[in-house]
Order: C-alpha cells, then structure tokens, then sequence
C-alpha cells in the first residue's frame, strides 16, 4: 500500500526545504533560550509517539541518545506523567508538547499551560510550541508519503558469528567531548572527522583515516553517517574539511542541509 504513496518530500521539494529551514530557526532558537538538544528531542520522540510516526522515531530516538538522553528515560517516556527520571522542567516541557499535539478542549490548554509557565520562560514555552508543532509537521509528512523505517537503524544479529560468516562491522559515534565523529572497523578507532559548532551550524574542519584500514571505504562510511546525524539533529552542514566538501558534491541529496548550497544565508 504504501508503494502506491505519493513521497511529498519529495514531489514538493520546496516546501520540504522550507520545512527544514523552519526546523533549523527552532533549534537555533531553543539554543538561545536555554533548551539544550536533549530537551527538544524528548519533545521530537514523544510527538512522533503521540502521531504515531515509525520514520521519524527511527530517527529522532537515535538523535536522542546522541543529545545525551537515556535509554530509561526513552523507555519509560510514554508515561512520564507516572514517574521516571525526569526533572521538572523536563515534566513542563512535555505536557507543553502534549498539549500542542492533541488539542485538547480550552480548559485543559488553560490549566496545562499555566504549569508550564511555572517552569519555562516566555523564550522557552514559545520554542517548546514550535518545535512540538514542527515534528508534528514531519511526523505528518512521514505518514502520509508511507516512509518506512530506514534499515541502517535497524541492527539485528540473527546467529553468533562464526570464522565463515563473520562480517566486519564498521560503527560511526560522535565523541563531543573532543569534537569530532569516531570511525570504528571490528571494534578499533580507525579515523574521526573533527566538526566545530556555531550557533546551528556543524562545520567538519578536518577527517583522518589511519593508513592501517585503509582500502576498506570508511572514510565514506565516516562521512555519510556523521552527515545524517548532523541532518537528524536538524543542524546546518558546513565543509571546511577537503574530504567532506568532495564527498558532500557527489551527494547531492544533502543539499538542503548545506550552508551555500539548499541554505543561503
């Protein structure tokens, strides 16, 4: 059924690119106001439960863990309400998300929102209202164009390797704390792309393979994971690095992400 589906994202480019353009403005914003990345992806996740949308929590529960959120809490987030590992701030922040999902009837808005305002700025609740109503926008996309969940997000190991069968796992995680997206051939550091961050911007300024793996194309594994994980925190792309830059030319499905390139500034 969802073959026969009109890919909207895709038939419709330019709104999709406004969208995204939308989703950059509200995380720059949230980081102004104070609202770190795990904060709005708890709100990306609990939307998208809320809608039901299977692409967008394929994305945004690994966005998450990326943000420094934890699997407890993405375990236990549907019922927040009943206790778990959140603050009260983080408690404000989702009954604001909530309540801008579903819409409830005015009382319910009414008496929600004063809680809210207990915690949050005015700065925060007006991110908190637009970053609820923007996944709820990609959540709607997802599910009407029929996007499935991607594959890369899915890892399942059906038997333990053995000398015959066993493949070489290549895994890509960013390292904040030295900046930069680590490259990992059956378990061991084989090269990293550095990044700095601005404001909504994540420019690669350097990427290193070890000669010792080389041949094995894990410079493009690097790129290209560490590139859809800048996209699936709804940052902006910069390439200041020579590898990025050339391997973002021969991709041009980043190009809505790329400063220059789908965003002028």
């Amino acid at each position: 059924m969802n073959g026969e589906r009109v890919w909207i994202d895709k038939q419709t480019p330019s709104a999709q690119k406004a969208l995204i353009a939308v989703a950059i403005e509200v995380h720059a914003a949230g980081a102004a106001a104070g609202l770190d990345r795990r904060v709005i992806e708890l709100v990306n996740v609990r939307v998208s439960q809320l809608n039901g949308c299977v692409y967008c929590l394929g994305v945004h529960h690994r966005a998450a863990l990326a943000a420094g959120a934890t699997e407890q809490e993405l375990a236990v987030l549907p019922a927040w309400r009943r206790g778990g590992p959140f603050s009260s701030f983080d408690r404000a922040v989702l009954a604001l998300a909530e309540l801008t999902a579903n819409l409830p009837d005015e009382a319910t808005v009414d008496r929600e929102y004063a809680r809210a305002r207990e915690h949050l700025t005015d700065d925060q609740v007006s991110v908190v209202v637009w970053a609820a109503t923007v996944i709820g926008a990609f959540n709607r996309v997802s599910i009407m164009s029929g996007h499935p969940l991607p594959a890369r997000k899915e890892k399942k190991t059906m038997t333990e390797p053995t000398a015959e069968n066993k493949v070489a796992e290549n895994k890509v995680t960013d390292n904040p704390e030295k900046n930069r997206y680590e490259v990992f051939h059956d378990g061991a550091l084989a090269g990293f792309a550095e990044y700095v961050e601005r404001d909504d911007v994540t420019d690669f300024i350097h990427t290193e393979i070890d000669d010792a793996f080389g041949g094995k194309g894990l410079g493009k594994v690097l790129a290209q994971r560490a590139l859809e994980d800048v996209v699936a925190r709804g940052r902006v792309i910069e390439a200041h690095c020579p590898f990025i830059r050339a391997y973002l030319d021969k991709h041009p499905e980043f190009d809505a992400h790329v400063l220059g390139k789908g965003i002028k500034r």
